[in-house]
């Protein structure tokens, strides 16, 4: 009996943990702009000067900006507003309204479709407020201790990004936090990946022009991309690794081949082994030449690790 309590018990647990997975899976991202963009049927115009007998105030100024003084541009016709005073017979601006001004003669917004930010479902005025008198007309940032050197607009993104602000305090970093780089130094916030004419590794060797190439002899991985060694915002390691040497460089290189055996006038040979300081499975060795490659830098060998004109194997 108290078997079957116990596993009354249990599935009861395992059934609350499952409702409480499957809400978090459907948590959905809390936006800043109103949401309500489709326009209000039967709404004809009144002029802005009547919005402005209650609205005497706009976020706390007398006036707004000039090129965003007419409501009805982007509220739509206010009659219904006006004699109700109800908020739900007044509509909100949507993206599209935005780029009815703001498409012609800035590029990148051109390619706000499809983007990222439009495929998670933002708008325009979760990073814009068309009221204030802000540069960029940017929203209100939340105060963060961590970045407060940082730019304002980063200060933004990372109001959503929170885990690129936790990087940011990683002992290798990219100095957004000191504000000598913002987020804009990278990423377009308007842009599309998608159909990008450069390519990742052209972001970064902007500034790391050095590491740039091309190469006669090449890293695989460098010519793949810089993220795959790298973390742009922060890591652990030195200079942004992902993992500490030499565990970045044998996730894809075997530990021991037959050019690090038997090495003269080391008295490293292949057939000696150590079991008692790197104790392994039973019936198991490792040699010391294996032993010896946790305790290397692969770069203090191969230092041309981003490419070389000379060395195959990216000595020099």
């Amino acid at each position: 009996m108290s078997f079957d309590r116990r596993s009354r018990q249990s599935f009861a647990l395992l059934f609350a943990f499952a409702i409480v997975i499957a809400a978090c899976a459907h948590l959905k991202w809390l936006p800043y702009g109103p949401r309500r963009t489709e326009p209000i049927p039967d709404t004809k115009m009144v002029g802005a000067d009547e919005c402005t007998v209650c609205h005497d105030l706009v976020q706390g100024h007398v006036s707004m900006p000039p090129f965003h003084s007419d409501c009805e541009d982007c509220h739509g016709g206010g009659n219904l507003h006006s004699n109700s005073g109800k908020i739900d017979e007044i509509r909100f601006p949507s993206s599209e309204d935005c780029l009815e001004c703001h498409g012609v003669g800035f590029s990148s917004h051109l390619e706000w479709d499809g983007g990222d930010h439009d495929s998670a479902g933002l708008i325009c005025s979760d990073c814009h407020n068309a009221h204030n008198r802000a540069k960029k007309n940017l929203r209100t940032v939340r105060s963060t201790k961590r970045l407060r050197y940082a730019d304002v607009i980063s200060q933004l993104c990372v109001g959503c990004h929170v885990r690129v602000e936790a990087s940011f305090q990683m002992p290798s970093h990219h100095p957004v936090g000191e504000g000598a780089l913002g987020c804009l130094s990278c990423h377009d916030p308007h842009g599309n990946r998608k159909i990008s004419y450069a390519s990742e590794n052209d972001r970064c060797t902007s500034c790391h022009a050095d590491v740039r190439g091309p190469w006669i002899f090449e890293h695989p991985p460098v010519v793949e991309g810089c993220v795959t060694c790298h973390d742009p915002h922060g890591a652990v390691a030195r200079n942004l690794i992902r993992a500490a040497q030499p565990a970045i460089c044998i996730s894809c290189h075997s530990l021991a081949d037959l050019w690090h055996h038997d090495i003269p006038g080391t008295g490293i040979v292949s057939n000696r082994t150590i079991t008692e300081d790197f104790p392994t499975k039973p019936g198991e060795s490792i040699t010391l030449q294996e032993a010896q490659t946790f305790l290397k830098r692969c770069t203090d060998c191969h230092g041309a690790i981003h490419g070389s004109y000379t060395d195959e194997h990216l000595r020099h």
